[in-house]
């Protein structure tokens, strides 16, 4: 579950950074027209993780989030992009437990006040 009282600010690049590490791609992938279904699975995750946590810190619920033509612009694609990534990760993490878990561990490590730096498992 997302903290929305977290007082630690996110940036989009360091969520693309965990996910590049976690996912095992290139950071720059992320950012690439490449469709391969590995790299667009790592960028819809870091889409849907900038969304939920890149932003000013959230001083009370439905506070401000990463707008999704920021996080477009972050990624070099469309904004109806993201909102499609940020749909299809939250279909997948009701479906897959696994998935599911995978991202709490992942908002874990960007929410820690180590920030992305602490290394995490494999990604499923």
């Amino acid at each position: 579950m997302i903290d929305e009282s977290r007082s630690r600010q996110i940036s989009i690049s360091e969520v693309q950074a965990l996910v590049a590490r976690e996912f095992k791609v290139d950071s720059a992938e992320l950012s690439a027209p490449t469709r391969r279904q590995h790299v667009a699975c790592a960028r819809h995750v870091a889409m849907y993780l900038s969304r939920q946590l890149a932003g000013p810190p959230r001083r009370r619920p439905g506070g401000s989030a990463a707008s999704f033509p920021r996080i477009a612009r972050a990624f070099c694609r469309d904004h109806t992009s993201v909102i499609h990534a940020c749909a299809a990760v939250a279909r997948r993490r009701c479906a897959d437990a696994g998935f599911a878990r995978l991202l709490d561990r992942l908002i874990d490590q960007l929410a820690s006040p180590s920030g992305a730096k602490s290394e995490g498992k494999e990604a499923v």
